[in-house]
Order: C-alpha cells, then structure tokens, then sequence
C-alpha cells in the first residue's frame, strides 16, 4: 500500500509510487519544464495537439506527463513552469526511453478525463530537480540522450542568428563547459537565453544546465540545452561549490579533454585500408591512397541554415580494398582537374563510421588533404597503382544507400545460417558481416495474439552538416528527439524476418533498405495497402507470395550493443539481393572438389 501525502482532508498519492497497478489517484506538483505546444498527424490522418510537462513532487520524485487533443488545448494556457497543481484522470504507461527524459520508469498520459488545478506555492517541492552527470562520464553514454550538468564556462562564442530551413528566425550561442573530471564539452544555448549580455559568461562562471541533449557531431559529443531546460547562472548545490573550488585550485591550468572534437582523443594515426576494414568504429585515422573515382560537388542548405558544399571520393591502396571519404568547404570546391587522373592523396583526420553495413569517412574540419605527397607512403602507393593496381580487382570497403542495389560488404565472410548463429553467439568487440545463400521464409505479422507494426513513421530532415537523413523514428505527434524538432516524416520498414536454408532458419531484424529489397515494394506502399479498403490481410496476401519464392544473398551485421546496461549481440540483416546463381554454383563445386580431395588424402574413398 502506497504512502499518501496529505493536507487538511485532501489525500495525495507520491510521485515516486506512481505505476500501472494504481488506477485512481491524486498528485501534487510543481511544473519543472514545459514544452511547445506542437501539432502532430496520428496514423488515422487526423490531427491534433500536444504538450508535455515535467512534474515534481515533495517525494522528491520526477515524473514526464503528456497533454493530448482538446485538453492540450484546455491546459496550455493555464498550466505554468515553476507553478504548483494538483492533478489526476491521466491513464500510466512504461516510459518510452526515445523521447523520455524522467529518471521514472513510467509516464503519464492526459486526455479528455484530466483535471488539473492550480495551487498554492509549495516550499518543500523544489523549484527544479538536478541529477548531475560528470562531463568524463558522459564519454561513454549512448546517443542521444539528455542530462543535467554542472561546470565552469572556459569559453564563449558571439551570438549567431540564421533563419532555418523552415524559415523560422534562430539565434544561438556556443559556450564550452568543463567540470571536476578535466573533461569539456560544447553547447549550444537557444533564444533568450542566447541573446544574454556577454559579460554574463565573462569571468568563467560555474552554472547548472537540465535538459541538456547530447548528439554525435562529426566524430564528437556536443550538447544543445533544450527550450524546455533551465539554466542556472549562480547555483549554490554542493556540486557547483566542488567544481569551483577545482577550478579556482588547477582547473583553470588543466589540459581538458574535449569530447566535442574527434581529433582529441581518439584519432590513432596512418594506417591501410585492410587495418582499417578490422578497427571498432567510430574511429579517426589518417589515410593515404589513390583517387580511384570521385563525384561532382554538391551544395546543399543544413538544418541551421549554413550553406555547405560536399564531394565523394573513394580511395584505394596497396590493401586491394577501397572506401568512400567525403571532404567538404574550400576541399570540395578544387578543381575536378585535381581528382582526375588517380592522384595519389594524403588524408589527415578522417572520422570512420559505418554506414549501410559498409565503412565511410568524412574529413573532419581539421584534417588536411594532400595531393601527390612526397612520403614513403606515398611513394608506395603509387609504385602499387603503377604496376598493376590499376587493373587488379579491389573490394569495398564502403556501400552505397538504395535497397538491394549493394554489393556484399568486402569483409563478409560466407557462411551458412547455422555457422551465421554459432559465429554470432561468439561475437566481440569487432562487428562480424556475413554473407548467407537462403530464401524469406516468413515476417512476423502476430506476436503474443497482438499486431505486429511493420513500418515506423522516421524523421526526413537532413542532420546537421550532412545531406543523409536522420531516419530516427518520430513521436505520435511527429516530434524527432535527436534533431529536437518537428519536420517531414515518412514511413521506413522495420521487419522480422525468418530466413531459412538447407539446415536451419533464424529470425533477424530487416530494416528499411534490404526489406524494401525483399518485398519489392516500398514502405509507402504497404503503408497505402493498410490503410486501405484491404487493412492488414491485403498486406499479408502480398507477403505470403515473397516466401520461398527466390534464393537471396542475405549479408547479416554481428555486434555487441548495450540496451538498459546489459551487453547483447544485435543481429541485423543489412543488404538482401537476388542470389547469383553461376557464382553459388561454382563455389559449391568448389568446396565438394575440396571435400572429394580430403577423402582421397585420408585413404576413406575406396577404389575399384
């Protein structure tokens, strides 16, 4: 039985107690954030609005609630941060950790049963809630997610204004951070706040920051303190009496580890492509290679409002492999005459990621590229491109987007899916590829009784300094946390599949690409099928046709991921092509002359 809090004859049920097993009760709050007020489009079409609240109560206890439709509507209004209310008639669900930014394993949902009233200021319910995160700790989270801080402004940035690609006016200010940890981080503050005078963040003051997002930028950690957040210029906690006390003593002449820049920290020098295919990505490195082909420059417009200019080019060396780098600004711009001709280049800074199951790179801002360097390196590149490089077969490090239009990943090795499920319950640090001769056995439509979704509405905007899409799923109302906006949505599939060969099946996790290239239709499609007069079984009649139907090459992704804290193997089907039959036919004969052999050498096949 949950403790109640009371005041004269009124009973209040503690924040910290709230969950699914309690239907009927009555809080008391204080509003510690609150978001826009934000329209959103349901899967039915129809529209509405929503806002959503931060709650605390003298339990100490924070809670993320929702308003949706017309009492959105109602509350907005009338509902104000930093003000007390007593509130009840919301329905509880399980936190979801995508949007979520409450320590709270549940949230609350108001609709039309709400009652919401305001009350008198309550002293003993604090005006917000802080829980800190250290600056080195935030190193090894996984993004996006969002945080409080507390630390010491090093630097600070002029204020910028830009107009958005949606056409709203912007003003931001970037100030750099460091705490107790000798760590650093940048962040970007918004609107008002932004536009505070400098002297302000003049003197390195220390400050308390909730609601800070944290995203991946160019191979760093930066943060964006939402509009919803709070800023504290004078706290007085104990935390920001340590991170004084550090900086007044060595801070102040410490060497701090930026984990916004790529380059600080973890950039592990020249190294091969055959290296590079094996390194645990992220990773920045320096690369030196031949320009085996490159594409036109491409100019674009980024969510800030920054024009930024862009070019591919992909590289080869004496490894036999290759991977497309992107260099971007003045690099792009130089003249096509520089790429042609398989010159030999010198690449310093080049942040490693993958990408589509392949590996790309992108020129951080403060690498450097060198045509035609006149290093050992160099040298021996180009003595292997000139004595036969230029026409020996080279493999892939990189794939390029489009659904079953890649080739296998140049790592892949070829198993069956029963070495596939053995290699992969074994998987390390490394991501293991495979390759995997099978056919589409089934997707899951049902589990437990339940509908399964096949499709997620993801976000369409481009993410910052890039023309790729973020394709993060976005909110009921069309919200996308990580670019911490509305904008263009669309559906992606997102599919388990079972696959099956000769000797066994496994079921692997299809996203968008290769479950577009399995079904030979497209997410919009099946979403227009739903949708329609045929509902869900005109969706499972165009599936029941896919099964067993064509043998695929499935390349099938290994890795080690954290969910919740625990480590797990993620195992994903990331390309799925039509199988090519006189390459399978050959490699078959292959291993059977190769099994025929080892009989012989063992004296097991008998002779006439």
């Amino acid at each position: 039985m949950a403790a109640v809090a009371q005041q004269g004859e009124q009973s209040f049920f503690p924040i910290s107690e709230i969950s699914t097993y309690h239907a009927k009760w009555v809080i008391r709050a204080r509003v510690t954030m609150k978001g826009l007020q934000r329209s959103f489009s349901g899967r039915d079409g129809k529209s509405g609005q929503v806002f959503n609240v931060q709650l605390l109560d003298e339990s100490g206890s924070e809670i993320s609630a929702s308003f949706f439709g017309p009492v959105a509507e109602m509350y907005f209004p009338k509902i104000d941060q930093g003000k007390c209310y007593t509130l009840t008639g919301g329905s509880v669900r399980i936190a979801n950790r995508q949007y979520n930014r409450c320590n709270h394993r549940y949230e609350i949902v108001f609709d039309r049963n709400a009652q919401v009233e305001e009350v008198a200021d309550i002293a003993t319910i604090e005006t917000v809630k802080y829980t800190f995160t250290d600056l080195h700790a935030l190193g090894n989270k996984t993004m996006p997610f969002s945080t409080d801080l507390c630390c010491v402004i090093t630097s600070v940035k002029p204020v910028v204004s830009f107009t958005s690609k949606d056409g709203k006016d912007l003003t931001k200010r970037e100030i750099t951070v460091a705490d107790d940890t000798s760590t650093s981080i940048s962040i970007a503050l918004w609107g008002e706040r932004a536009k505070q005078e400098d002297k302000i963040f003049e003197g390195n003051p220390v400050i308390c920051l909730k609601g800070v997002l944290v995203r991946e930028f160019n191979g760093g950690r930066s943060g964006s303190l939402m509009e919803a957040g709070a800023l504290d210029m004078t706290p007085k906690f104990p935390e920001a009496e340590r991170v004084r006390a550090w900086w007044s003593k060595s801070g102040a002449s410490a060497n701090l580890t930026n984990i916004s820049s790529a380059l600080s920290s973890n950039r592990e020098g020249l190294m091969d492509l055959k290296t590079l295919s094996e390194k645990t990505l992220p990773c920045a490195v320096d690369l030196c290679g031949v320009v085996v082909s490159f594409r036109p420059i491409f100019s674009f417009t980024s969510k800030e409002g920054k024009e930024l200019v862009k070019r591919e080019i992909t590289i080869a060396d004496d490894s036999a492999l290759s991977m497309s780098v992107t260099v971007w600004g003045d690099r792009a711009k130089q003249d096509d005459k520089l790429f042609e001709g398989n010159p030999v280049v010198f690449i310093q800074g080049v942040l490693v990621k993958e990408w589509n199951g392949g590996r790309s790179g992108s020129l951080l801002e403060a690498g450097s590229l060198t045509f035609k360097p006149e290093t050992p390196e160099g040298q021996k590149v180009q003595q292997w491109w000139s004595a036969g490089g230029s026409s020996q077969s080279i493999g892939q490090l990189s794939q390029e987007g489009g659904g079953g239009t890649r080739g296998p990943a140049a790592n892949a090795k070829p198993a069956t899916v029963a070495e596939m499920r053995q290699a992969s319950e074994t998987v390390g640090a490394e991501v293991q590829v495979f390759n995997v001769p099978c056919r589409l056995a089934l997707v899951q439509t049902m589990k437990k009784g339940e509908m399964q979704p096949l499709y997620y509405l993801a976000c369409q905007e481009p993410r910052a300094g890039t023309t790729l899409l973020c394709n993060k799923r976005v909110s009921e109302d069309g919200f996308c946390a990580a670019c911490n906006r509305l904008g263009k949505n669309a559906p992606r599939l997102n599919l388990r599949c079972r696959f099956s060969d000769f000797a066994d099946s496994a079921w692997l996790t299809t996203f968008h690409e290769p479950a577009q290239g399995l079904l030979k239709t497209t997410a919009e499609e099946i979403r227009a099928l739903e949708t329609g007069g045929g509902g869900r079984d005109a969706v499972e009649a165009i599936l029941r046709q896919k099964y067993f139907m064509e043998p695929l090459l499935v390349t099938v992704r290994a890795k080690m991921d954290s969910y919740n804290g625990e480590q797990r193997t993620n195992i994903t089907c990331v390309d799925a092509q039509p199988l090519q039959r006189g390459p399978h036919g050959r490699a078959l004969l292959k291993n059977i002359r190769e099994m025929i052999g080892m009989l012989s050498d063992t004296g097991l096949m008998g002779g006439a």
